[in-house]
């Protein structure tokens, strides 16, 4: 198979750069890269800072003896495996699409792999689901 690969013609890649759907596929990506980061490295922050600067805040008791902090610390936790989730749906449902949407259209004779065939038509990227 790798043999065949070789021997196809290579991809025009700034036309591929010119494709609306390229363009909506990176820049969907980018937003959600800086919307996540932005989320996940701020709790973090300000997890630490509250750590470092507001002691008394951080050891205030919740549930027995569960403090705060500790509660934080397992917040960031589960914020971390909720952004990877969104990652993962969003791979799923709007990427994945669009990027066999753009390898049909730029591959012809290629077959569709149908890997993200979920039974549902995708949504376009920006529009909410």
């Amino acid at each position: 198979m790798a043999d065949a690969r070789r021997s196809e013609e290579p991809a025009d890649w700034e036309a591929i750069e010119r494709s609306p759907d390229f363009q909506a596929l990176v820049g969907d990506r980018r937003r959600f890269a800086w919307t996540a980061g932005t989320l996940g490295i701020g709790l973090g922050v300000l997890y630490i800072v509250l750590a470092g600067v507001a002691h008394g805040l951080m050891g205030t008791k919740l549930i027995g003896s569960m403090s705060l902090g500790f509660a934080g610390g397992v917040g960031l936790i589960v914020v971390t495996w909720l952004i990877t989730l969104a990652y993962k749906v969003r791979s799923d449902r709007v990427w994945g699409p669009l990027e066999e949407r753009i390898r049909a259209e730029f591959t012809p004779g290629a077959p569709a792999t149908g890997r993200f065939r979920t039974g549902e038509e995708p949504v376009p990227a920006g529009e909410p689901r």
